[in-house]
């Protein structure tokens, strides 16, 4: 072997990376969608959602929204969960990609916690559609 072999051996059978997987709770079903549905921010953000669908078919509506903050627009800094219009959990980013590293619903499971931690206010049918409505008004 000459030089350059040897090094080149040295150089490229020693790279050995383990990325940290992140498990997607929305499942991408095509290239376009993998490079939307593969953020963390998207991710949240569906989590949220889901779990908002989740109580209304429980019959425990609840008007859920994130508030992703940060410069990064698929790599939060920190979040902030609200319920109702309160805040009811907040964190980095960090730990959520972490959460998201360990689990597909380790996030939801965590926005579940804080929303039974919080002993919300039960709401009628037509209440949360009133709030939801203004969350709507709101996003405009």
């Amino acid at each position: 072997m000459d030089n350059f072999s040897v090094r080149s051996e040295r150089n490229f059978h020693n790279l050995i990376v383990k990325p940290n997987h992140m498990y997607l709770l929305d499942k991408p079903n095509g290239y376009a969608s993998t490079m939307v549905k593969s953020s963390l921010s998207h991710q949240m953000r569906f989590t949220v959602q889901v779990l908002e669908e989740e109580l209304y078919a429980a019959s425990d509506p609840h008007v859920l929204q994130i508030k992703l903050l940060g410069d990064d627009s698929r790599e939060p800094s920190s979040w902030k969960l609200f319920a109702d219009g309160a805040c009811v959990a907040d964190g980095s980013g960090a730990f959520a990609r972490e959460c998201f590293c360990e689990g597909a619903e380790v996030f939801l499971d965590l926005c579940r916690d804080a929303l039974r931690a919080a002993e919300l206010r039960q709401w009628s049918q037509r209440e949360y559609e009133l709030l939801s409505a203004a969350r709507g008004i709101a996003m405009v």
